[in-house]
């Protein structure tokens, strides 16, 4: 019909690590680089809880709040403060 898709330019890969993406935000159009928090997933938590039960209250709880595996990286606009994106932390400790 004569119209041609728009061509969005602001899908930049996002870094698995924690490292800033430049890019253009998708909700305020402003050119970026995107300010990264790492926090904790949900399943850390639990994972704790289980092994807190398992094993009567010894000092192992702690462990998955300590492994990278139970992170996740929080891509934010530092202008409109949105959330773009929410990126698993690979693990670093475990050899590949």
């Amino acid at each position: 019909m004569g119209w041609t898709p728009r061509i969005s330019h602001s899908t930049t890969r996002l870094l698995p690590e924690n490292s800033s993406s430049l890019m253009i935000c998708p909700l305020c159009h402003d050119e970026i680089e995107t300010t990264t928090k790492i926090r904790r997933r949900r399943i850390a938590y639990v994972a704790s809880g289980i092994v807190l039960i398992t094993t009567c209250g010894m000092g192992c709880w702690m462990i998955p709040c300590i492994l990278d595996c139970f992170n996740e990286i929080h891509h934010s606009c530092p202008v409109c403060k949105a959330t773009l994106a929410i990126v698993p932390q690979q693990d670093q400790s475990w050899p590949t």
